[in-house]
């Protein structure tokens, strides 16, 4: 009988841990479940909305359910560099904001500049040219105090953007040009592309502003252009999105039409997968501004009415509102229409005042993805919730089971030493051992694993590992099993975890193509990981130096 009680309460106690979440049950290390997070996080680079939002909002709910400061930092700070690509300020705020609770300015100084540099460009997005001046300096004190190199550099950048805004075009024209000297120089996209190819970018297309500004276009055209290569090169989508859009710009100052709307086309086009209603915006003003050039006033007009619309839907910043004001006043005054140009010029300074009397308040900016973004936060808060009831539960239950174990050991200690009790306890220890030994052997000679094995190996012949959308899921999926099982097999006939089996598939092949195959040796590091199915090259040199011993930079000097 009480047998029959102990092993009620044993599978009890079982029940309760198999209802704990599936990263708990699979995985007790919580630093790999939490770098596990981040890394797939930062390995995706496609561009829809809603994907993006779901893994920062996975990778926030499982740091603060671990309550580990680091990674809820982390969390946090990509949660606002997502809000303040998609032009949502506010929420871009609140989170840089949360994320700089969790440090210290020199106790964790490179957190405290890295959080500083992303609040001060976002209050130069917003029009706030001293506010931001004022962060970068303060941030400028504590990266100079502990010697942060690469930090240095990319204040001065911003340094020279707010010299571009408030139109001190000499001091940004040197700013950028040393910015770039500096990388080119020290070769510094080499020793950290990841750092410094999108600065790289920047500066050539901030350059080109501070050209642009001055009036001398060709000079502003060589540094877009060379800018645009250098997107394409490092797949930079958004970085070539802005320098179509500036180029677009520049060629209808020089009166090139045909160029300057394709440009303008592309760019648009690629914002609106970005889903950046911000620069939407802007690019529907250059289109008008390009309309009203060409003497097309009813194209300009219709335009211009539209982002009358989209300001009504917060769609478009009041700065840029006034801009739209502006030009929709120059284009009736060009048709000759006096009465709807006062009507305008009127409108215009209203919005002027406007803004002049709210001095460094922040327009607030929503995107239309906003109410899509809500839904996914307002998910992840309720599996949170979820998760934490469930711990409760499972605790509850954990302390009633211990108790009564605790009663019944209690009741048997007081009791006199039974060798027949003993050798019983002894025949279930052995009856267990056997029993988890079969189900092992089991687990080997069943069938079905044979049937994966070989499913497995069909795969690794048309060579899926290349295809980055490939994890665990979908192979199990693909194979016609679930992940559990998939990974115990993994486990047991190749003595790896999916990711290690992955990435060894991945590095063998490109082993073996870096031997054969001599225009795959002059493909840089980038090239080769998205090649062999990485989607960041600091995951694939890892992976490399794993299997080889060597970084792949190395490796590919020896060989070419």
């Amino acid at each position: 009988m009480n047998r029959f009680f102990h092993c009620c309460l044993l599978f009890i106690l079982i029940y309760a841990c198999a209802d704990t979440s599936s990263s708990s049950s699979t995985n007790n290390n919580v630093k790999i479940i939490l770098e596990e997070a981040e890394e797939a996080l930062l390995n995706y680079q496609g561009i829809e909305t809603d994907t993006m939002m779901q893994l920062r909002m996975e990778y926030f709910h499982k740091a603060t359910t671990f309550n580990d400061s680091v990674h809820t930092y982390r969390a946090h700070f990509y949660l606002g560099a997502f809000y303040q690509s998609r032009g949502i300020y506010k929420e871009a705020m609140t989170e840089y904001d949360n994320a700089l609770q969790n440090i210290s300015d020199d106790a964790d100084s490179a957190r405290y500049v890295q959080t500083k540099l992303a609040i001060a460009t976002t209050e130069i997005e917003l029009g706030n040219k001293y506010k931001a001046g004022e962060i970068l300096l303060d941030a400028y004190e504590v990266a100079q105090r502990n010697k942060r190199t690469m930090q240095l550099i990319h204040i001065n950048g911003n340094m020279g953007i707010l010299s571009l805004d408030l139109n001190n075009f000499q001091e940004a024209k040197e700013s950028f040009t040393e910015a770039i000297t500096t990388i080119e120089e020290k070769d510094l996209i080499a020793k950290d592309s990841i750092n410094y190819v999108e600065d790289y970018i920047n500066y050539h297309m901030f350059l080109a502003k501070a050209y642009q500004a001055e009036k001398l276009l060709d000079s502003a055209m060589l540094y877009i252009d060379k800018g645009i290569i250098i997107a394409d090169y490092y797949k930079d989508i958004e970085g070539k999105a802005y320098l179509f859009e500036l180029k677009g710009k520049t060629k209808t100052a020089q009166g090139i039409f045909p160029e300057a709307y394709a440009n303008l086309t592309e760019s648009k086009e690629i914002f609106t997968q970005l889903k950046n209603d911000k620069q939407i915006s802007k690019i529907m003003y250059l289109l008008a501004d390009y309309h009203f050039q060409k003497g097309e006033t009813e194209a300009a007009l219709n335009l211009l009415s539209e982002l009358e619309i989209r300001y009504t839907k917060n769609q478009l910043l009041e700065t840029d509102y006034y801009d739209v004001l502006v030009l929709k006043a120059n284009v009736h005054k060009n048709r000759k229409d006096f009465e709807q140009e006062s009507v305008y010029r009127q409108k215009s300074a209203e919005v002027n005042t406007n803004i002049l009397a709210k001095e460094n308040k922040a327009t607030v900016f929503q995107t239309a993805t906003q109410y899509e973004i809500e839904k996914i936060k307002n998910q992840f808060e309720a599996q949170h919730q979820k998760d934490e009831k469930r711990f409760y539960i499972f605790l509850s239950v954990a302390i009633v089971v211990i108790a009564v174990f605790g009663f019944l050991l209690y009741k048997q200690f007081k009791k006199k030493k039974n060798p027949v009790i003993l050798e019983e306890t002894a025949q279930e220890v052995v009856t267990v051992k056997k029993e988890k030994t079969s189900s092992q052997t089991a687990i080997k000679s069943d069938k079905t694993v044979d049937d994966i094995l070989q499913k497995l190996k069909n795969l690794e012949a048309q060579e899926f590992y290349l295809n980055p959308k490939y994890n665990l899921y979908a192979t199990a999926k693909k194979i016609d099993t679930n992940t559990t099982y998939l990974s115990t097999i993994l486990n047991t006939h190749k003595k790896m975890t999916f990711t290690e089996y992955l990435n060894n598939l991945r590095i063998q092949y490109t082993l073996n193509r870096l031997e054969e195959d001599k225009k795959f040796r002059m493909y840089t590091i980038k090239a080769i990981a998205k090649e062999v199915g990485y989607k960041s090259h600091g995951s694939f040199s890892r992976a490399f130096k794993a299997k080889t011993g060597e970084n792949p930079s190395t490796y590919l000097k020896k060989i070419r």
